[in-house]
């Protein structure tokens, strides 16, 4: 996968999975979880990109953008 299907992936990932109640949502979550994280360890950018998207999420960082690794 390359750096700019990788952002793609993280934006359409539902990063607030766990908090479903339905159980096909959260196991799809968990799956596509498991998924990006397995890929992020593929390369230091996209564990980068990764960790900054997730602080973006959760922690009210700036949203990153796909020219601040490529």
């Amino acid at each position: 996968m390359d750096l700019v299907e990788y952002f793609k992936e993280l934006q359409r990932h539902d990063w607030y999975y766990e908090y479903s109640d339905d159980h096909k949502v959260w196991e799809r979550g968990r799956n596509n979880s498991k998924r990006i994280q397995a890929a992020a360890q593929e390369s230091e950018v996209m564990l980068r990109m990764y960790k900054d998207y997730a602080d973006y999420v959760f922690n009210k960082m700036p949203k990153p953008t796909i020219e601040k690794y490529i």
